[in-house]
């Protein structure tokens, strides 16, 4: 979490909101970076908060373009805007913030949004991939990747969006596609079930490209795609 703003006092009230938030959940854990300006936000900025609380009106950098800034580098990020007058954050849409509250904020108002905020979160998790790739983060749809390969401690998600590649293993990536219907081929293959457009022998196509089925995998993967089919095959 990220908390922007250029009065202390508001800070700091929305610091003790976020842990008494955390606390009504069983102390659910809640790390607070807190920045005096956009301009510090901004300075060397990493895709790495889930949700960050950004005042609209600060000197230098506004809250509005501060958050078309972090758009250019991370669609994924929820965006709060905390103002004084609520005419001001309709132009929140244009960066797609999730919501924004009015200063002095009251806990109803902040507990009401961070309810929000972790629905969009849990729905964004069971459908989506969060990938940061060069300092970019990019959300995927897990239907539009078809299939994920691994080389030399890097995977490689090859989606209808274009090719991706991250560090990692293949099994980190079976864990973060688990809502999905994806299963291993070969030791350097994961491939989607749902995304197969073509079984011949040992070969599966998915992607317009064809790979090779282990003789360990084929009678699996052959009932998952029959299956997948509605028992077509």
């Amino acid at each position: 979490m990220a908390v922007v703003d250029d009065d202390a006092e508001a800070r700091a009230r929305l610091r003790g909101y976020l842990a008494r938030f955390a606390e009504g959940r069983d102390g659910m854990a809640l790390s607070v970076d807190e920045f005096p300006s956009a301009v510090a936000l901004l300075h060397h900025y990493q895709p790495t908060y889930d949700i960050i609380f950004l005042d609209i009106e600060m000197d230098e950098v506004d809250g509005i373009k501060a958050a078309q800034v972090i758009r250019e580098t991370d669609p994924a990020t929820i965006l709060v805007f905390v103002t004084n007058m609520a005419q001001l954050a309709i132009k929140g849409y244009e960066v797609e913030a999730l919501d924004f509250v009015v200063k002095p904020v009251d806990y109803y108002s902040f507990d009401m949004v961070m309810r929000k905020a972790l629905l969009r979160m849990d729905r964004r998790r069971q459908s989506t991939v969060r990938l940061v790739t060069r300092g970019a983060v990019q959300v995927l749809p897990i239907s539009h990747i078809d299939y994920v390969e691994v080389q030399n401690h890097y995977i490689t998600y090859h989606t209808t969006d274009g090719d991706f590649t991250v560090k990692g293993t293949l099994a980190q990536a079976e864990d973060a596609l688990a809502q999905g219907n994806f299963m291993r081929c070969n030791r350097w293959y994961l491939v989607n079930i749902d995304n197969i457009t073509g079984l011949d022998g040992n070969l599966v196509t998915v992607g317009g490209r064809s790979i090779e089925v282990s003789r360990s995998k084929k009678q699996e993967i052959l009932r998952a795609v029959t299956a997948s089919m509605g028992g077509a095959l």
